[in-house]
């Protein structure tokens, strides 16, 4: 039997351990859906601090993960968070390979969003690192990133509790000026952000504190395109002054990745993020979910109904307009009178042509004879006039259409170079200024990008 915390947190195998707890997948029986559960012991209060710390930040975001629920007994405590097993993307790099520069565009795209969120509400992460960015196991699918470890987040409006003489965040992507003791400020985790995609680009590599050296930018942006090169190098600028100060200007310099582009490794392998834990075990909590109820047979139409095909006009397993649900029928008595002198369902028979058997008089044969042949007229009426509208909508929409086609193919002003289902270019090939930033690639499997030409007349793919 699995071990349960505060009646709620059933855990069921362990994910991770380290030396200030453990994290744990478990169910959750309040929500009724498997979590991860981190869990530690109450005696070490420097770990309690940031356990504290991690479980005051929630944020309802597609590319962050933070605590939604706690609880403590005894001497543990645990926070509950949502499961996400696609691993991180330190493990996606090490054991898979380096990533192409498109799908190092769309993660570090998505760390910008959550980023931006983050800091809009006031908090600083302090601890941006590719250990702490976590994968949906979505295959290949488009991909799913969430940043995780809230543990040294501060807000703009708490007091500093670092001691003098310490810093805090992870070695190599701490921006320089923290080492003497600088204000926690936004461009930090933006500094961060670069380091992750130099990283995604490069695959491990041996950091260092303080600033990069010019020679060491240029190794590792080695075959980038200028765009994307040109905003990693912001990013990790050594003088604050001369950084990103904000998460959307940067994601507005990225470079655009079309629409359902392949995204892949270095190497050409797709991207492929597949669950990382083990199948439950079968008498694990949460492994057997309830079934579906069985869905109920649809009702008749009421073209049956008006046409006297069926004797009932409702499921029997759902409720009647004239007599509610089964239930309700059945606690009336059979002999109890029905109110108000209404005929009981049990004693009125059902007629299926209640109209035709109550109409026997030549005046409402006449005056439903007369209601027939209005309708007719409405209705052809109406025909007509929808036919004739539609004609006009349908001559308007061509000319507008054509006009705009016109333009837009033989101006060069809005329709975009580039195939839509697959960018493939050569380079040096002309494209237009709706492509400014745009990644393509070449039949070699080059990535390019949009830009001025060399020459500085006209826009090409370099």
């Amino acid at each position: 039997m699995a071990d349960v915390i505060v009646g709620r947190f059933a855990l069921i195998d362990l994910i991770a351990q380290g030396g200030s707890g453990s994290v744990w997948r478990a169910w959750d029986s309040k929500s009724e859906q498997l979590c991860a559960a981190k869990v530690l012991r109450q005696r070490d209060s420097a770990d309690l601090m940031r356990f504290v710390r991690e479980k005051g930040v929630s944020f309802d975001h597609p590319h962050l993960l933070t605590p939604y629920g706690w609880g403590a007994e005894d001497e543990h405590v645990v926070i509950a968070m949502p499961l996400v097993s696609g691993g991180t993307l330190e493990s996606v790099v090490k054991k898979q390979g380096k990533l192409a520069e498109p799908a190092v565009v769309v993660l570090l795209d998505q760390l910008l969003d959550g980023l931006s969120h983050v800091h809009a509400e006031g908090w600083i992460h302090r601890d941006v690192k590719p250990a702490n960015i976590m994968f949906a196991p979505r295959g290949t699918a488009f991909p799913v990133s969430r940043l995780a470890d809230f543990g040294i987040a501060v807000h703009e409006t708490d007091v500093r509790f670092t001691h003098v003489g310490m810093v805090n965040g992870t070695p190599g992507y701490m921006a320089p000026e923290l080492f003497s003791m600088a204000e926690p400020a936004p461009s930090h985790d933006l500094y961060a952000a670069g380091v992750v995609a130099m990283v995604a680009l490069n695959g491990p590599l041996t950091l260092h504190d303080g600033s990069f050296r010019p020679d060491e930018l240029n190794r590792y942006l080695q075959g980038v395109t200028p765009k994307l090169s040109a905003v990693i190098r912001r990013l990790v600028a050594a003088q604050p002054e001369d950084r990103y100060q904000d998460a959307d200007t940067v994601r507005r310099d990225l470079p655009r990745v079309p629409q359902g582009y392949p995204l892949a490794h270095a190497d050409g392998a797709p991207l492929n993020l597949q669950d990382t834990l083990d199948p439950l075990p079968p008498d694990a909590p949460g492994a057997a979910r309830p079934e579906r109820p069985a869905p109920q047979p649809a009702g008749p139409t009421m073209e049956a109904i008006r046409s006297g095909r069926v004797q009932q006009g409702f499921s029997s397993g759902s409720p009647s307009p004239q007599t509610g649900p089964q239930w309700a029928q059945q606690t009336l008595p059979q002999d109890a009178p029905s109110p108000q002198g209404v005929p009981s369902p049990q004693s009125a028979p059902f007629n299926p042509h209640p109209v035709t058997a109550t109409r026997t008089s030549t005046g409402a044969t006449g005056q439903d004879g007369s209601t027939r042949r209005s309708t007719m007229i409405a209705v052809a009426l109406g025909t007509v006039s929808a036919l004739v509208l539609g004609a006009i909508v349908a001559i308007v929409l061509l000319l507008v259409f054509d006009n705009a086609s016109a333009s837009g193919l033989f101006d060069g002003g809005t329709v975009s170079s580039l195939d839509a289902s697959f960018a493939e270019v050569e380079r040096g090939q002309e494209c237009v200024p709706e492509d400014v930033g745009v990644i393509a690639l070449t039949s070699e499997g080059e990535y390019l990008s949009c830009t001025e030409a060399p020459d500085g007349e006209g826009l090409a793919f370099s």
